[in-house]
């Protein structure tokens, strides 16, 4: 009760009756919807819907306390399996929302600051899967059978190792047919209301030489369309969703499209190319391409030592 008089007397007292979920959607309406990406925005409502909002949601937020945070930190390490960057990425989102809350005068603490994250070491980290030499020859083998546009997008998305939304934004202006050159510019993203286009993850438009025989295929492809005109009309996660359904129907071994792009890399790492080249033609900083694929094993390397082997 004294405390109680001396935060009024303090004019800091503040009564608030919202829920956690009413602060959460007051978040994404009155400051996401104007300062964040709508891919932002729709990763965070994927966050706060699958664990956070069915877990504290129902909190007011003046009685929310860090160990309820800390109780749905252990709980998705515990219970859920998640991975501790995903737990912190949670933890990371509660807190934006509670200082908006402070921002706003409608609470005075963030209970999410310096909750502990818990290292979950029972979710080993993903290994970057690729395709071989061998898997290549069968992924190739299927797509013969496979129809178009879904052949043609899978084909690119091989040989210029592109993000998904990268192909999916290509234009018949970015081909360059007389001197096998691709120019990649955009980005197709998914939108609340649909999609958009906007500039690439590292906002720098680049351009390479691609190999003859995906030209010839995006040859066969073009029909006189309009320079202006995409490539493929399609929403992302259809392009996503047709690969794992290609993928499983073809008994082939099963690697996300984004790995489709890894496979690339680590493919020219194997052949010798140097890093900085690598970086150039999939868009990343030489160090982020170096951590992607310096480590891969190539296949040469492992006929290497089998030679050495073969010596005693």
């Amino acid at each position: 009760m004294a405390l109680f008089v001396a935060e009024v007397e303090k004019g800091v007292y503040i009564s608030s009756n919202i829920t956690f979920t009413e602060l959460a959607q007051m978040f994404l309406d009155k400051y996401a919807k104007n300062n964040l990406s709508d891919t932002t925005i729709i990763n965070y409502k994927y966050q706060l819907n699958k664990h956070i909002l069915p877990e504290i949601g129902h909190y007011k937020i003046n009685v929310l306390k860090k160990l309820h945070i800390q109780d749905l930190a252990n709980k998705e390490c515990e219970e859920y399996n998640l991975a501790s960057k995903t737990i912190k990425n949670d933890i990371k989102l509660i807190s934006a929302i509670l200082e908006k809350g402070i921002e706003w005068e409608l609470l005075q603490t963030n209970v999410a600051h310096k909750v502990a994250i818990p290292n979950n070491k029972n979710k080993p980290k993903k290994e970057q899967e690729i395709y071989n030499n061998e898997e290549i020859k069968l992924l190739f083998k299927a797509l013969e059978d496979e129809r178009e546009p879904f052949k043609t997008m899978v084909y690119i998305s091989f040989y210029t190792g592109a993000r998904r939304g990268e192909v999916l934004a290509l234009r018949w202006k970015d081909i360059n047919f007389e001197n096998n050159i691709i120019k990649i510019q955009q980005n197709k993203i998914k939108t609340v209301n649909g999609t958009a286009f906007k500039d690439t993850k590292n906002k720098r438009s680049r351009e390479f030489v691609v190999p003859e025989v995906l030209m010839k295929k995006l040859k066969n492809f073009y029909n006189n369309q309009d320079k202006e005109e995409l490539l493929f009309n399609i929403y992302p996660s259809t392009y996503s969703r047709n690969w794992s359904n290609f993928v499983k129907k073809n008994n082939l071994k099963y690697i996300t499209l984004h790995d489709l792009r890894h496979t690339n890399g680590s493919l020219l790492a194997s052949k010798g190319v140097d890093i900085v080249t690598i970086a150039k033609r999939l868009g990343h900083l030489p160090a982020t391409a170096s951590a992607y694929y310096l480590h891969s094993v190539s296949e040469e390397d492992k006929k290497a030592s089998q030679k050495l082997d073969e010596l005693f």
